[in-house]
């Protein structure tokens, strides 16, 4: 028997009864069961006794109390009368029973270490195997030596499962891989704090898309069937060719795909080669000028339309106009109360305006469709009529373009589907993904700067120009993806919401695919838009040659990458991010957030796993020594779904 030298985690669950308890009456009423114990780990073939001691309201040892005992995993530890017997690697919890009152031990079961232990060499990989998976030995050589352990859950299953470390003979981490902290400056911080609030547009394009599904899937069943091609008749009131001046009624109700059209007067304030400008003719004073609009027609005409058409594809023309409406109208700024601190609604695409207004052409109708490739954005507001987001026409210009570039994506990629390849709905996780790209894109695009360029924090702050650029364009995303690492056990990019921490796992790992890949990243990004596949599927037949074994994979290999980029450690460049250098640039907001956790003998980890997630626990072997990492999951061994991936580091 070991004496006692670790940590057992206990718990008694108990309440008072009626009645006046003595201390020896064996009639007593059992409060609860205090335990104690001589270990919490024990090596194969060790024993421990248990201790347990009912007592009364009053914390009095009640006597003559019969006290029952089992084990939740009699394959890894049994007991008998309280004699505890380590019989296989892993967890087992050990109950006690007074009555009806119960109390808990859970004994850890390590390997003897019979076999020889893993000896890796500074940035090998192994995934555990066999009896591995539940205890594994690990040599700390002549030097001592670190490890990370990465558990990752290869399926896209989302209810989570637990998971439970613990450690025997193993020391903290120093210092490999490189965890770099808080910057002197933090250039993106406030850009993240205070810019356009992505929490509150993300809740309200979530409201969009659940209203696109379920109000709309029945048209576009219909629509599905019918050939592409031009049957489609102008926007309702509006020539194709509109005089600047000429004024025509749209529906601003966004509360409602279909049902209740509010209409607003809008007036043609410019007309361009892919665009006609339409403002709200309720707009406050002091507003964009019909020059404004015009200039802002001229940017979208060589920014906005080549950049995504060349990337996603040239969308429909139901209206019969050649170009995009883009309606500016105070209904937007009105989405986002007076007074909020939580930011606001930048603008919306909504794919009820590319369904006709009464049903022809064997198209289902939709009433409330403004029937036109559109887009909705705020107005200048000076006066703080609405809130106090939009009162400078600088902001809202440049607002405008970022958010332009993310949802033309979502116009393309639905109207292609719709009337050109005749397909379903991309997944939210998908669709969300590619707008989140988009405006990587126009990052790239504005900057000048390239893809695979491996950016730091220096590299894209280094003059205004840039800083104001990231700040504008890309920070989004980055904040997106700092939320996910900052949580990655329980978010992927394929998870089915639409989070902040979905959001930034899929571009990122949409934008790891591209740089994994040979081509030019426009031949895959067309091809995820352009097919009669979705989601998972579509990923897999665009991805699956470059990256073997398709999103699960590219998923798994990200999933490493998160933490051996950048990290000191040599490693394949399968593992590594090649657009960008995140352990720099992420301190921008003020430190590298990647969630690691420690294991050592006081520090063992247990936490809940989704699908595509995965952890990282970091720990060290002392020189000479070895370490000893047991794994369960409940009372039961690793699911086989959750691979164990362990990296020497140092």
């Amino acid at each position: 028997m070991r004496p006692l030298s670790a940590l057992l985690l206990l718990a008694a669950l108990g309440c008072s009864g009626g009645g006046t308890p003595t201390l020896s009456t064996p009639g007593g009423v059992v409060a609860s069961v205090n335990l104690s114990s001589s270990a919490a780990t024990l090596a194969i073939g060790q024993t421990t006794t248990i201790t347990a001691t009912p007592v009364d309201a009053s914390g009095k040892t009640l006597t003559g109390k019969t006290v029952s005992w089992s084990s939740s995993a009699t394959t890894v530890a049994t007991v008998s009368g309280g004699l505890v017997t380590a019989v296989s690697p892993g967890i087992a919890v050990i109950t006690a029973t007074a009555d009806v009152r119960t109390a808990q031990a859970t004994i850890t079961v390590t390997s003897n270490c019979a076999v020889t232990p893993l000896a890796l060499a500074v940035g090998e990989m192994h995934s555990l195997t066999g009896t591995e998976r539940s205890s594994v030995c690990i040599n700390g050589g002549a030097s001592g030596s670190e490890y990370a352990l990465i558990p990752f859950k290869g399926d896209t299953v989302f209810p989570t499962v637990p998971l439970a470390f613990s450690a025997a003979g193993t020391v903290a981490s120093t210092t490999s891989p490189v965890m770099l902290g808080a910057t002197a400056a933090l250039p993106l911080a406030s850009a993240r704090a205070g810019g356009r609030d992505l929490r509150r547009q993300q809740a309200f394009e979530v409201a969009r898309r659940v209203q696109e599904r379920q109000v709309l899937t029945s048209l576009r069943q219909t629509a599905r069937a019918r050939p592409a091609g031009g049957m489609m008749q102008n926007i309702v009131g509006l020539p194709a060719t509109p005089t600047v001046g000429t004024t025509v009624s749209m529906n601003i109700n966004v509360n409602d795909a279909c049902l209740n059209p509010s209409t607003r007067k809008a007036r043609v304030s410019a007309v361009s080669k892919n665009a006609i400008i339409l403002a709200d003719t309720a707009s406050p004073a002091g507003g964009f000028t019909d020059a404004d609009y015009a200039a802002f027609a001229t940017t979208f005409d060589t920014l906005i339309y080549p950049l995504d058409t060349a990337a996603f594809g040239v969308p429909t023309d139901i209206d019969n106009n050649g170009r995009i409406v883009i309606f500016f109208t105070p209904a937007v700024n009105a989405l986002t109360p007076k007074g909020s601190t939580g930011g606001y609604i930048a603008g919306f695409y909504f794919s009820r305006d590319i369904y006709p207004v009464a049903a022809q052409s064997g198209l289902s109708a939709c009433a409330g469709s403004n029937y036109a490739e559109m887009f909705y954005m705020p107005v200048v507001d000076p006066a703080q009529v609405y809130n106090q987001y939009f009162k400078s026409k600088d902001t809202v210009q440049t607002d405008a373009v970022g958010t332009l570039a993310h949802e033309m994506q979502h116009l393309i990629n639905d109207t292609r589907r719709v009337y050109v390849n005749n397909a379903g709905w991309e997944d939210v996780w998908m669709d969300e993904g590619l707008a989140h790209l988009a405006e990587e894109m126009l990052y790239y695009r504005v900057t000048g700067l390239q893809p695979k360029g491996h950016l730091t924090l220096s590299a894209v702050t280094n003059s205004q120009v840039l800083l104001n650029a990231i700040n504008a364009f890309q920070v989004g995303n980055l904040s997106n993806y700092y939320d996910y690492i900052s949580a990655p056990e329980m978010h992927a990019p394929y998870s089915p919401n639409d989070s902040l921490e979905t959001r930034g796992a899929i571009w990122s790992l949409l934008r790891y695919a591209l740089d994994q890949s040979p081509s030019a990243p426009t031949t895959y990004t067309r091809a995820l838009v352009n097919t009669t596949l979705w989601g998972m599927a579509n990923f897999n037949a665009v991805f699956g040659t470059a990256i073997p074994g398709g999103l699960l994979a590219a998923q798994r290999q990200m999933a490493i990458a998160n933490f051996t980029d950048n990290s000191g450690v040599t490693v394949d460049a399968k593992y590594t991010f090649l657009s960008w250098n995140f352990r720099s640039v992420l301190t921008g907001f003020g430190q590298f957030p990647l969630l690691t956790r420690a294991l050592t003998p006081t520090k063992p980890a247990a936490f809940p796993i989704r699908g595509g997630g995965a952890s990282y626990l970091r720990f060290g072997v002392g020189a000479g020594a070895t370490g000893t990492i047991t794994s369960s999951s409940g009372a039961a061994a690793v699911p086989a779904t959750v691979e164990l991936i362990l990296i020497r580091t140092k």
